[in-house]
């Protein structure tokens, strides 16, 4: 097996870039750095990381034009679409900035007896999310800033063949003054990505992707009591036949397409 990742434009055929694997030590030294970081940023006042995460969508603006430029070298999506992705990742950030800190307020509860209650919503430590390659920035962005608002901790494998995105949200999210190791990109294989599952020091773990993957990665979180967010793909098959009125086919293709892209903006507060 490689000891590195080659990213390869599929348009052309050519080398972009390659990237050095981790080691299984230095992946779990990652995970220890992240662990620490995430100490820190859950005793930060809501109201602060809120600020940060805005300034992450504002970043997002600003580095628009050349990070859709290397989703289209990484894997060919039109830079227009590119740009609407990063549009969308910018408003994930405005929204979850504005919204955060009311939708993570302790919450008083009347109880049977008379008396009160509160729920409070705490960080539960270091989320990992396996993402994959179609898009590279909002699959990232909408588990990654949820739970940034909400206190934890975030490691990303993301596909190999984006791995330069990957290391791109890394310098945007840190060039808005996220702290260093809070956001950490892991370059590894499949085989010590089962030692981040295992760790102890990751509570949760989010993947996107084929169901056989799925499978596989929900069982092992399953049998290590993680908490665990599985989006998997299948084939939805929508038929339109010779006689159909064409226009009023595709309207509703194009509103669960709507759907699927705006659903994730809501907090997730038990990750």
């Amino acid at each position: 097996m490689s000891d590195k990742i080659t990213t390869i434009n599929p348009a052309t055929g050519k080398d972009i870039k390659s990237y050095d694997l981790m080691t299984e030590k230095q992946t779990l030294q990652a995970v220890e750095n992240c662990h620490k970081a995430f100490k820190n940023w859950k005793a930060t006042p809501i109201e602060e990381r809120g600020k940060i995460i805005k300034k992450i969508g504002e970043k997002f603006k600003e580095h628009q034009e050349e990070f859709a430029q290397l989703m289209t070298e990484e894997m060919g999506k039109l830079f227009k679409h590119g740009k609407q992705e990063l549009d969308l990742c910018a408003g994930i950030c405005e929204y979850t900035a504005a919204t955060g800190a009311k939708e993570l307020a302790n919450e008083e509860k009347e109880l049977q007896n008379g008396g009160k209650g509160i729920v409070s919503y705490d960080p539960i430590g270091v989320i990992y999310g396996i993402q994959p390659w179609n898009y590279p920035a909002y699959q990232v962005v909408r588990y990654s800033i949820v739970n940034l608002m909400a206190g934890n901790g975030i490691l990303l494998k993301h596909a190999g063949n984006v791995t330069g995105s990957a290391l791109k949200l890394k310098e945007i999210y840190e060039e808005a003054g996220l702290p260093k190791d809070l956001f950490t990109v892991l370059i590894i294989d499949h085989d010590v990505s089962e030692k981040v599952i295992e760790h102890d020091l990751v509570r949760g773990v989010t993947f996107t992707g084929s169901s056989s993957g799925g499978s596989k990665i929900g069982e092992q979180a399953g049998k290590n009591i993680k908490k665990t967010v599985l989006e998997l793909g299948s084939n939805d098959a929508y038929i339109v036949l010779e006689d159909a009125d064409i226009e009023l086919a595709v309207k509703p293709v194009l509103v669960v397409v709507f759907i699927i892209m705006v659903k994730p903006v809501s907090l997730q507060k038990d990750l």
